[in-house]
């Protein structure tokens, strides 16, 4: 199992389903507000592997999705109905361009903007996936959160070293995409904000933050190393907060510990060992407290239910846990494969997962869901 993502180093670095309760597995009685029925869509073969290695999701309209191509840097919308693959940007520095693009969200009449976490922008696309302008904002963007007339709601981090120790400050604000502006709102990381600030004294402790804007216009945000979820409004105040803090820290088990090491002496033959330093810092991570969930595990589907891609190990599923609009635990879905992300749309719901079975493991695919009520 890969080792799960952490610290700023790494930054750089048959259609089967279930559909399961806490207490409620194999349950498909008619939906209500604490049972939650997927079931299979169309199945479209062009979706089914991927030919390139992919991060995001969003939906752009009803038949269209789109990724980002993490290796060419470039957007690529990819239509439901007749396999087609339409293309833009590309890997470089100059205007349109992309070198770590990492979150796109849709906008009206298809129009698309992308973060760039290597270039500490922001770039809009037309529906045709020309390029029509970028805004530096202050540090690497995370989450697109929201797109209102010019305005993207953005999720940035930025990093403070001082005495040999980083000290992550994930920031919302408002990229104004017509004025070329940034507008700083608050930080996560503020004493009042109710999120705990990683461990200075841990190198291990993620800077990633998971965020979304709930259906009644709040910000969810997560700190991975513990599950407990806060409710921010505009200003920064935290309305509410919740999750699963029973859960407790996660650690990887002995045989996840040996694939890793395994799957390391493979990159290790293929392209030369880390060095030194690097190699140690990372046999330190095997044992070190997990995330509980990754930077793009947050999505609101059409009832402002909160969905989380748990990072749970599971063989050849993942755990989808599901919480009302106030914040309750509803249900923990399974779905097939390794889930990356997750898009609503209506009641639509695209997941980008990773294949599991043994002739195509790691191949990535897009999956279609009905979500029933």
């Amino acid at each position: 199992m890969l080792l799960r993502a952490r610290t700023v180093l790494l930054f750089s670095a048959g259609f089967g389903f279930f559909v399961v309760g806490c207490e409620q597995a194999g349950d498909t009685a008619a939906y209500d507000s604490s049972r939650i029925l997927l079931t299979p869509a169309e199945h479209h073969s062009s979706l089914e592997l991927l030919q390139f290695r992919a991060v995001a999701l969003a939906w752009i309209d009803d038949t269209t999705v789109a990724v980002i191509d993490r290796d060419d840097q470039k957007v690529v919308l990819l239509g439901l109905a007749g396999g087609s693959e339409r293309r833009g940007a590309g890997r470089g520095g100059g205007p349109g361009e992309l070198e770590g693009a990492f979150t796109l969200l849709g906008g009206e009449g298809g129009e698309v903007v992308v973060g760039d976490m290597n270039q500490n922008r922001v770039s809009h696309f037309d529906a045709e996936l020309a390029f029509v302008r970028s805004v530096q904002v202050p540090g690497m963007p995370l989450g697109l959160l929201a797109w209102e007339a010019d305005r993207v709601t953005t999720l940035w981090m930025e990093f403070a070293f001082a005495d040999g120790a980083i000290s992550p400050e994930p920031t919302v604000g408002v990229v104004d995409l017509e004025a070329g502006e940034v507008e700083l709102r608050f930080s996560l990381f503020a004493p009042e904000s109710g999120l705990n600030r990683p461990d200075s004294d841990n190198p291990f402790a993620p800077p990633f933050i998971a965020a979304v804007r709930g259906a009644d216009g709040l910000i969810l945000a997560g700190q991975s190393m513990e599950y407990r979820i806060a409710a921010f409004d505009s200003t920064g105040e935290v309305l509410r907060s919740f999750g699963r803090t029973e859960l407790g820290e996660q650690y990887l088990s002995s045989e996840e510990k040996a694939d890793e090491r395994a799957r390391r002496g493979r990159a290790a033959r293929e392209g030369g060992p880390p060095p030194a330093e690097l190699g140690g810092m990372l046999d330190e991570a095997l044992d070190a407290p997990q995330p509980l969930f990754g930077p793009n595990a947050f999505s609101i589907d059409r009832m402002g239910r909160l969905w989380v891609i748990a990072d749970r190990p599971r063989l050849d599923s993942t755990e989808v846990d599901v919480f009302d609009a106030a914040g309750v635990h509803l249900q923990t879905v399974v779905l097939r494969d390794r889930v990356a992300a997750l898009a609503f749309r209506g009641m639509r719901v695209a997941a980008l997962v990773a294949r599991t079975a043994p002739d195509v493991e790691g191949v990535q695919g897009i999956d279609l869901y009905i979500l029933e009520e």
